[in-house]
């Protein structure tokens, strides 16, 4: 009776943060006395919390200046976001840090509880290091790639899907023989990129060191669906650093001839450029090690591709070992078969849809399948991702008149 007033909800439409920007980080490096231990993983939120664990820019016997260079520039990337840091002895070895069955990249994802959404993997040498070279590689980055790929496909098997990206270490100034990224003897890395670009702003950059922080920061910055290299949202160049830019070799882009360009870009090695008209560098691209003609080419595909599945499984598993009712043919009841298709739609809808994430997506659950025998359900989800213009051509010509 009366006038009741009954207060109204999500008309704001608000989300929740996603947690898409969770990263992680293995690195070499060396115990601090009352603070940082070696394979020990730490989740921090900010360059401070790596000092106040002994870790500054000064490199001695007793500190890791590129770890905190590659922390420094994450967070300067992204400030709001959080990273799992876990370091190693100089004697573990980048191939190492990502095999599988070791416990080093892989005890960082468990310690994280399937939180890390992109884990980046470097070397952190001592200054007496040299190492050897591998189609123009530092050999150990070429012999973590398969490890880095297989740990992918480990993790993604166990429900904890994860983009991997290694420090391009060891390249050398001659880039002919440089590995194909896009076109490896043991197949496809399809979850992995290599970044050789480096900071090479005089007093504060890294000349000799693979930008791998900053890279990390914008995956970590970035939403699912976007290009690191998109020149509206990710330029490098901020609080006076990446003013000027090169390659992890020393050399600088200025020193690069149009072709060393095309060539590195073909063999899907992620690097800055610069563009014409445009202050600032950018990323080349978001090449991965696959192929082109895979539909994981690109970080942005493995990334959302990534994100759907985690989506996906978490609005499907309260139906686990749960009922299914069926027709007298021993079918799918069609609501049966339609109130899974729903769960599918509206996770992927909520979570990716709305956020622009993907473009379109179909869900079908086919009611002619055999659960009794097999008490299995298949359930089909399509997606279409979202595009990217990587290139843009127009045409520019005089007419008469515009009548």
């Amino acid at each position: 009776m009366g006038v009741t007033i009954i207060k109204g909800r999500g008309g704001l439409g608000r989300q929740k943060p996603t947690d898409d920007g969770i990263s992680g980080l293995v690195t070499q490096g060396v115990t601090v006395a009352d603070g940082l231990q070696l394979n020990t993983s730490y989740e921090i939120r900010s360059l401070r919390q790596l000092e106040m664990l002994g870790v500054d820019a000064q490199y001695d016997a007793e500190n890791s200046a590129d770890l905190h260079y590659h922390v420094r520039e994450f967070f300067r990337r992204n400030p709001a976001g959080v990273l799992w840091l876990r370091v190693v002895a100089r004697t573990v070895t980048l191939a190492q840090m990502a095999d599988n069955t070791l416990l080093h990249a892989k005890q960082l994802l468990v310690d994280a509880g399937g939180a890390v959404k992109q884990l980046a993997l470097c070397l952190d040498s001592a200054a007496d290091y040299v190492g050897t070279t591998t189609n123009g590689l530092d050999t150990d980055v070429v012999a973590a790639i398969p490890k880095a790929a297989a740990l992918v496909v480990d993790e993604f098997r166990l429900h904890r899907p994860v983009f991997v990206l290694l420090g391009g270490h060891g390249l050398a100034t001659n880039y002919g023989g440089l590995l194909d990224l896009r076109n490896l003897a043991a197949g496809e890395a399809e979850g992995v990129s290599v970044v050789i670009g480096a900071d090479h702003t005089p007093g504060v950059g890294r000349p000799l060191v693979p930008a791998v922080g900053t890279l990390l920061g914008d995956i970590s910055a970035a939403a699912v669906h976007e290009d690191i290299g998109w020149l509206d949202k990710f330029n490098l160049a901020s609080d006076g650093y990446f003013l000027n830019a090169g390659l992890c070799n020393g050399k600088t882009l200025a020193e690069l001839a149009e072709g060393d360009f095309t060539g590195l870009d073909s063999k899907g090695f992620i690097y800055p450029t610069k563009e014409t008209g445009f202050d600032g560098f950018y990323w080349n691209d978001s090449h991965t090690c696959a192929g082109l003609d895979s539909d994981y080419a690109y970080i942005e595909n493995v990334r959302t591709h990534n994100k759907a599945a985690r989506v996906i499984r978490r609005a499907l598993l309260p139906a686990l070992k749960g009922p299914l009712l069926l027709t007298g043919a021993g079918q799918l009841r069609p609501q049966v078969a339609s109130e899974l298709e729903a769960k599918g739609t509206t996770a992927l809808q909520s979570n990716l849809g709305r956020a622009d994430e993907i473009s379109a997506c179909d869900v079908f659950v086919d009611p002619d399948q055999d659960v009794l025998s097999t008490s299995l359900v298949e359930v089909k989800f399509s997606i279409v991702p979202v595009g990217v213009a990587r290139e843009i051509r127009g045409t520019v010509g005089f007419v008469k008149s515009l009548s």
